[in-house]
């Protein structure tokens, strides 16, 4: 089950197949199921945010002055394990630069953006493919596995 708190601070309108809420919570539920917390009760929060928003995140937390695609902020907030419920944290999507990598790399904006919101969750769950080449491959081969899944459930 999946706790969401979805935030667009973008003021766009998703697109009626796209980047609505219910969109985000499927990605969500389904990278959650293959990795086996199905009978978790996960919470997080997940943002879609200007270019400016991203950018100040960036600065403040990864002193990276430019916007990036995903930041993820884990709770690590420990001890309601054992009651099934997983507090993890808050991911940030920046929808502009999403859209434009999409473009670069001429995929639906719907692949991207279902990357980054798995990328975000990999990274509350403790995954980080910045310590080195061997967790990057390692996150990387997994994001990739769990994304041709959703992709091929949600037809994207």
């Amino acid at each position: 089950m999946l706790d969401l708190v979805f935030e667009n601070q973008t003021g766009d309108v998703p697109p009626a197949d796209g980047w609505s809420e219910e969109f985000f919570r499927s990605v969500i539920e389904q990278a959650g199921n293959q990795l086996g917390l199905a009978n978790k009760k996960i919470e997080l929060g997940l943002y879609l945010v200007l270019p400016e928003r991203s950018q100040e995140l960036n600065k403040q937390y990864r002193q990276k002055d430019k916007p990036t695609d995903v930041l993820s902020f884990p709770l690590n907030e420990h001890g309601l394990e054992e009651y099934g419920i997983l507090p993890l944290g808050d991911i940030f999507i920046c929808l502009e630069v999403a859209q434009q990598q999409a473009n670069e790399m001429n995929i639906p904006p719907n692949q991207e953006l279902a990357r980054l919101a798995v990328h975000g969750l990999l990274h509350l769950l403790g995954y980080d493919h910045e310590l080195s080449s061997v967790e990057e491959k390692k996150m990387i081969d997994l994001q990739e596995k769990i994304l041709e899944a959703i992709f091929k459930n949600l037809n994207i």
